[in-house]
């Protein structure tokens, strides 16, 4: 009898992965039929395309930002924003934070609806808002609570996908980019550069059964406010600041884990360096789950996290900069000094200089040939001469980057928004 049920299980459990990918595959096309006969029936009926921007916090808001705004001004869209609280790792387990998406939306005039009623303790239905297209800040289901998960709500509509960030690295950082159930359960996928739209083509081809999705170079959003009327970079050197204050942004990386960040390294030589240059005008600009990170890993305490913030309301010359967006922060700074970091690739869009504090190389192909336009430091010596050069007006590099921008950047001139939404409405009439 024991023998007779292993066999059982042993056969189960074989065939289990290919019973589970036939279900799959038959609730995709059950929700691709319901997606076509629903958008059949508004179009005749005149009714806009529902768009959903699902989203958590406000830091990463300006990947959506040009995009809501075209749909805003186009009568046949209407766009809405569900503020969420989410789940991460930084957090006690199974609590979710509440990071000001709603007032946020609302400081800002965007539609906005709540996905979460506290004091109820219930949660919005995504089937009641009758969503057409779902854009996700991040592809990681465990944020968010279960009913507004990338599963449930590719059964009601499809999920579109605008990467949050533009990783530049190799091997298990960049593998959390792109978990294995943005591949199932996306439908479109948005890149910003050819060599992005490329690597995901790539990832496609060793993927079997995942359907017929559609990925498209578009741009990035997050660079639509770089774009003027002409489709051109220009005028934002300097921008609302005086020529003779020079302003350095810091963008350290929020954890130690994968040996990239160099926070540590570098806390205190920028509290002496802007003691000895009351001139310069400092700006440290924390990741979004940078204090409660170092918080639970107990590498920077409540109360050292207090002393850091009183000690920078004490100068005279550093801020830390929390705000929502960090698009004024990069149009007014002169320089940027980071580690390994998406804000290379997005502040390499200014045409500003970067200094890059190595510590380990996980640059990607792309992340390499980007690198050749950063000046690379490993230590306070260094890092010392790079920013005395560059405070001096020596750029050696700037030639470089303007032929890197060139190359590697993809800037159209109605900008990224306006193809992505463009888009949309071809796929949605089609």
């Amino acid at each position: 009898m024991e023998k007779a049920l292993h066999k059982v299980c042993l056969t189960f459990f074989r065939f289990f992965p290919h019973l589970l990918q036939h279900q799959r595959e038959l609730m995709s096309v059950l929700a691709d039929n319901h997606f076509r006969t629903r958008a059949m029936l508004k179009q005749f009926q005149g009714k806009p395309i529902q768009v959903l921007f699902v989203c958590h916090e406000p830091a990463m808001w300006n990947m959506f930002e040009s995009v809501y705004r075209e749909m805003e001004q186009d009568p046949g869209f209407s766009p809405l924003v569900v503020a969420l609280p989410y789940r991460h790792e930084t957090l006690p387990h199974g609590q979710y934070k509440d990071a000001g998406m709603m007032k946020f939306c609302e400081a800002n005039g965007f539609r906005v609806v709540l996905g979460y009623d506290k004091e109820n303790n219930t949660w919005l239905n995504p089937a009641s808002l009758a969503p057409d297209y779902v854009f996700f800040q991040q592809p990681y289901s465990y944020h968010l609570h279960q009913m507004w998960s990338m599963e449930m709500v590719a059964m009601i509509a499809r999920v579109c996908y605008i990467p949050y960030a533009t990783f530049l690295a190799k091997g298990e950082i960049a593998a959390v980019l792109h978990p294995e159930s943005l591949f199932r359960l996306a439908n479109l996928f948005f890149m910003e550069n050819p060599w992005e739209k490329k690597s995901l083509e790539e990832e496609f081809k060793d993927r079997r059964r995942y359907g017929n999705k559609k990925i498209i170079l578009t741009g990035y959003p997050k660079l639509d406010y770089l774009v003027n009327k002409n489709g051109l970079i220009g005028g934002v050197w300097k921008r609302g600041m005086s020529n003779d204050i020079k302003r350095i942004l810091w963008t350290p990386r929020w954890r130690t884990t994968e040996r990239t960040c160099h926070f540590f390294d570098y806390k205190d030589y920028f509290l002496k360096f802007c003691k000895k240059h009351p001139d310069i005008d400092f700006v440290f600009r924390p990741h979004p789950l940078f204090w409660q990170n170092f918080a639970k890993t107990g590498e920077l305490p409540l109360d050292e996290q207090k002393q850091m913030q009183l000690d920078y309301g004490k100068s005279l010359n550093m801020s830390i900069d929390n705000n929502a967006g960090y698009a004024d922060t990069f149009l007014t700074s002169d320089m940027l000094i980071s580690d390994f970091s998406s804000m290379i690739f997005e502040y390499f869009a200014t045409g500003k200089p970067i200094i890059y504090t190595h510590r380990k190389n996980v640059f990607n192909e792309y992340g390499v040939m980007l690198s050749a336009g950063l000046y690379w430091v490993r230590n306070n010596k260094e890092l010392d001469a790079t920013i005395s050069m560059l405070l001096a007006g020596n750029d050696p590099l700037r030639k470089k980057r303007e032929e890197l921008m060139k190359t590697m950047f993809f800037m159209p001139e109605t900008g990224a928004g306006r193809m992505i939404k463009e888009y949309l409405k071809v796929d949605y009439k089609n």
